[in-house]
């Protein structure tokens, strides 16, 4: 698993990342994660964020959006 970043900054420059980048209709992070609507998805994780950041306990939200630019990044 890759090490990701959680200070503001990071987070800053992700939720960017996220409100500005096309996405396709769906996506199979993994073998359990199929996503079959990712402008929801990504949503729905940026809605956690901007609730509880900076609490910890809401940090998957930010490891999610993570794991989705990395398997964009990787297909493109």
């Amino acid at each position: 698993m890759a090490e990701y970043n959680y200070d503001e900054e990071s987070v800053n420059a992700l939720i960017e990342w996220a409100k500005t980048t096309t996405f396709p209709q769906g996506i199979k992070l993994g073998e359990a994660d199929n996503i079959f609507d990712i402008k929801r998805y990504v949503q729905a994780n940026l809605n956690d964020i901007a609730a509880h950041y900076p609490d910890a306990f809401y940090n998957p939200s930010i490891t999610r959006l993570y794991q989705l630019k990395e398997k964009l990044e990787e297909q493109s």
